[in-house]
């Protein structure tokens, strides 16, 4: 199940020659079924739940198409299957994501031994020929785009029976969706939060830089895979520009936008006023733009843009560019001022108002983190010098990485001389051994309170320590404060 405020919408369907409705009368939200992913990233994405082993024997499981009769999914995997024409060079398993056009199952490529993603048109669409190229559209845009953050496709073909398909890579991990509903608030892991924005925004910035808009930008369609690396996913309704470097900042401009779609399409909850129209030629790369203030937004608060009672009232607000409330949400947030600000302008109804493209975005995102990096570090050079006490970082290896000019002060030595050898070097003969026994708990965790020792000086007479110390092991980092107590042992 998808939440009301995060579905996707199609509202019809059509080649690049232009946009059939499906019918006169038919509901949004069974327009929807035709066009919008699952929940889960459409694409080469497969959570912890859906990624299960390989399987000869997948579960029969029935759903309905878009005119309402009943199709098998585990059929559609038996019919792939059974088609390939590519001397069994696929096995394929368990379904990864489903949609309204294609199904993604879990495959192992024979040829390269390796697990693979294969998207495949569904069955009750062989012979529709606008569907058809929805699918090989997403193919050939997404196979142009050549960046970490976005899934590299392997290859395209037909089955047997000429129904299209490609395969990508396969990536584990949860949707960015997942992962901030996981929060129990908006502060929680808000820095990591804010790196996974800055790889969206970089990813964004190089499809701009070829010419492709997404056009559906939002937490569902991220996956933050193992290991730190962020896909943006989906490129199923993606635009292309005929000039790499050009962006239409008027509509009349816009015309050199290559599209197959006069209805609109995306997700409203996270959706452009412009892109509500299913004016193809008032799209630009600051459709994006806003789709990137509107996830920013969705880590902010915890909620997208627009919310409302049903798909219907959401739309309409979308369609209205009614930003009132989400401005008033962003005010009442604890970020930043400044990330406030820039989801503001990116979330400008007027596309005018926005910045340029998602390079422009990256650029000023970038300047922010970076500011606050040099915040911080100005901070630590301040409690580092204005204290009386001896502040250090230490590694867990046995040696200071930076300490404050105290340490000089009391023992002599140059900075330069302290961190380049062992601080045992400097601890008395007699107080190596609990010196050591101090580190290894810190080591486990534990902290350290009233600890002393002697460190000698440069002349050879010692001085008394007094040690308060932390760790953080995953770091390997001690970070500790010492008081000159000499005085009061004499």
């Amino acid at each position: 199940m998808t939440n009301k405020n995060s579905q996707s919408t199609a509202f019809a369907s059509g080649d690049a020659d232009g946009i059939r409705p499906v019918s006169d009368t038919v509901k949004v939200e069974v327009v929807q079924k035709l066009i919008e992913p699952s929940s889960n990233a459409l694409g080469a994405l497969a959570s912890e739940q859906a990624a299960s082993d390989l399987s000869p024997a997948l579960q029969v499981e029935t759903r309905k198409s878009i005119d309402g009769t009943d199709f098998i999914l585990a059929s559609e995997a038996e019919t792939a299957q059974n088609n390939l024409d590519k001397a069994g060079r696929y096995d394929l398993g368990n379904e990864v994501a489903h949609g309204g056009v294609g199904l993604v199952l879990k495959g192992y490529d024979r040829a390269f031994g390796r697990q693979i993603a294969f998207k495949v048109l569904l069955d009750i669409h062989r012979h529709n020929e606008e569907i058809q190229r929805l699918l090989i559209d997403e193919a050939i845009i997404t196979s142009r785009l050549q960046h970490p953050g976005i899934v590299p496709i392997y290859d395209f073909g037909e089955l047997a029976d000429e129904t299209p398909f490609f395969t990508m890579s396969l990536v584990n991990g949860k949707t960015l969706e997942q992962l901030l509903r996981a929060r129990s608030n908006p502060e929680q892991e808000l820095p990591r939060f804010l790196k996974i924005f800055e790889q969206i925004c970089q990813t964004i910035a190089y499809a701009h830089s070829q010419g492709v808009i997404h056009c559906d930008l939002k937490p569902g369609n991220v996956m933050v895979a193992d290991f730190g690396v962020v896909k943006v996913m989906d490129w199923g309704i993606a635009k292309l520009l005929n000039e790499p470097d050009a962006v239409a900042t008027d509509p009349a401009d816009a015309t050199a936008l290559t599209t197959r779609l006069g209805k609109p399409m995306g997700t409203p909850a996270y959706m452009s006023p412009e892109q509500t129209s299913g004016e193809a030629n008032r799209l630009d790369r600051r459709v994006d733009v806003f789709g990137l203030g509107a996830v920013l937004c969705e880590v902010l608060t915890g909620q997208p843009p627009y919310l409302g009672d049903d798909l219907y009232d959401i739309f309409q607000k979308a369609s209205a560019g009614n930003l009132e409330n989400v401005f008033d949400r962003l005010d009442a947030c604890q970020a930043d001022r400044e990330l406030i600000a820039l989801a503001k302008r990116c979330l400008a109804a007027e596309p005018s108002e926005r910045p340029v493209d998602g390079g422009e975005v990256a650029l000023a995102f970038t300047a922010y983190l970076e500011s606050n990096i040099k915040r911080a570090e100005k901070d630590l050079v301040r409690f580092f010098e204005l204290s009386m006490d001896l502040f250090c970082i230490a590694g867990l290896d046995g040696y200071f990485h930076r300490v404050n000019s105290n340490f000089s002060k009391v023992l002599g030595y140059s900075d330069k001389e302290l961190v380049s050898r062992p601080f045992l070097d400097f601890v008395h003969p007699d107080d190596r051994e609990i010196t050591i026994a101090e580190v290894a708990r810190l080591s486990l965790g534990l902290p350290v309170v009233c600890f002393r020792n002697r460190y000698r000086k440069i002349d050879g007479s010692y001085r008394w320590f007094e040690w308060t110390a932390k760790s953080i092991p995953s770091e390997g980092i001690i970070l500790a404060a010492a008081r000159d107590i000499t005085d009061q042992i004499s």
